[in-house]
């Protein structure tokens, strides 16, 4: 974003990128909705046309920059900081050196802006997070609204690029637990299946995968793969999964846990359960109960092994103290 006016054209570091976040990664000061804004206008243009925000970049793409200023007007006085939201999340903090910052995300606190938010989400936050180092942090992947658990930001450009990289190239390690309902007929096993708009927008669960659902278009589809391992149960009523995603679809584990037919308890979108209250449980099913628990790597940089663990959040571990679930 320095070479205002300027020709930008993209290299292998960017490939597959979506263009909202190139934009914000160049221009910190940006907030999620003003991308939108910005792209919808066609301010920003990738080979001389106007495009939007959703788009994945591809090597060679030219992205033209306007030569005047980029704020717009819903970011001209930066977002409202909650006070007691800011302190939760610095107190979320549960890994941070000269590149990373890991937060214990609340659940039901957006990553990023979209309809309805407003500035209550990570992202615009995340100045309060930058503490002594040059640069905001930027999002480096997104969880759920609804589910908690490790997130990371990187605390530098630099350090963006490079584990962005390592989640493209599938060298993190995510492990995820969930309070499903139900028990698997197989105790552990790998989740298949192709997910599209089609499957997260208008979910459609009556026992049949989604993946293979008919009248959708399959061309707008992507594979999806989970793997499940059966860590404890409570008659055949309910079970608690480690789940670990070995691609990053929105909704994945959720929908795959449904295809499983176990759907997570509290997944009101994915579940065609007939009851919805979970009386027998703490909290009953008012929240989701699914918790990125940890994330583990070697990073690029130091060469060490860095494995990042989340609590579970409060209603989760009420949940595994009342069925005297070690953790």
């Amino acid at each position: 974003m320095k070479a205002k006016g300027q020709n930008i054209i993209i290299k292998k570091d960017d490939v597959n990128c979506r263009l909202s976040t190139w934009i914000i990664r160049n221009n910190r000061r940006l907030s999620f909705n003003s991308v939108n804004t910005i792209c919808r206008k066609g301010l920003v243009r990738v080979n001389g046309l106007k495009t939007k925000a959703s788009y994945r970049l591809v090597i060679g793409d030219v992205i033209t920059m306007p030569r005047h200023s980029l704020n717009t007007s819903d970011n001209k006085s930066g977002p409202k900081i909650d006070p007691r939201l800011e302190r939760e999340l610095i107190n979320a903090i549960i890994f941070k050196d000269k590149y990373l910052i890991a937060i214990n995300k609340p659940e039901g606190l957006a990553s990023q802006g979209g309809s309805y938010q407003g500035d209550r989400h990570i992202d615009a936050y995340k100045s309060s997070l930058q503490f002594d180092a040059e640069d905001v942090p930027r999002l480096i992947h997104r969880l759920d609204k609804d589910t908690s658990g490790v997130l990371l930001l990187a605390r530098d450009l630099k350090a963006a690029n490079i584990f962005t990289s390592l989640f493209k190239e599938k060298l993190i390690e995510k492990v995820y637990w969930a309070l499903v309902e139900g028990v698997p007929k197989k105790e552990e096993g790998k989740l298949e299946s192709s997910i599209g708009e089609e499957d997260i927008w208008k979910p459609s669960i009556q026992g049949d995968p989604i993946g293979e659902k008919s009248g959708c278009n399959k061309g707008n589809k992507k594979k999806a793969i989970s793997y499940y391992k059966l860590i404890e149960k409570v008659g055949s009523k309910y079970s608690w999964l480690q789940l670990k995603p070995a691609t990053g679809r929105t909704h994945q584990l959720r929908i795959h846990c449904a295809e499983l037919g176990t759907p997570i308890v509290g997944d009101r979108k994915y579940s065609n359960s007939q009851s919805k209250n979970f009386k027998d449980i703490p909290f009953g099913s008012k929240k989701l109960f699914l918790h990125a628990k940890s994330i583990t790597f070697i990073s690029p940089i130091s060469k060490k092994i860095i494995n990042i663990e989340a609590a579970l959040p409060k209603h989760m571990s009420a949940v595994w103290d009342y069925f005297g679930w070690e953790v």
